[in-house]
């Protein structure tokens, strides 16, 4: 009976489901920043090895290339709910280039389901990156206006 309670935590932990992150803009410190979520894959080289950490690193590295693309760009006007045609976003992300913007990565997890044996762990993952838009949010909007 004393091993009963613990077992049954140490399942519930095992089994909790995946929570996926969210982009969004926040007050931090009195100033507003994004929180960008990017999703990436491990190399299939990784996943092939069987090797966690080679999966884990494959993986966060990608989501690294793709905090610094154009995909940041697309990731904000998603959460403006903003589309803009193919030349303002390339316009725009001109604009967001002049910024030299930073991407700082906050935090990361797996994407993976509830395996309790054999988990593909890592395989694909999410990563947050807080973005420090020089004038938060507002100049945002004003920088969309400026390439419409």
């Amino acid at each position: 009976m004393k091993f009963t309670i613990p077992f049954i935590l140490l399942f519930i932990t095992a089994c909790q489901s995946y929570t996926p992150l969210k982009s969004e803009w926040k007050t931090q410190n009195g100033t507003e920043v994004f929180y960008a979520a990017v999703s990436a894959k491990a190399s299939q080289q990784a996943i092939e090895s069987g090797s966690l950490a080679m999966r884990r690193s494959t993986c966060v590295n990608a989501t690294n290339l793709l905090s610094t693309s154009p995909k940041l760009t697309s990731i904000l006007l998603e959460q403006e709910s903003i589309q803009l045609d193919e030349v303002e976003a390339e316009d725009l992300g001109r604009l967001i280039s002049t910024h030299k913007i930073k991407p700082k990565q906050d935090s990361c997890q797996t994407e993976s389901g509830n395996y309790f044996f054999a988990s593909p762990a890592w395989e694909s993952c999410q990563c947050v990156y807080i973005i420090e838009y020089p004038g938060g949010r507002k100049q945002f909007h004003q920088d969309i206006t400026q390439v419409k």
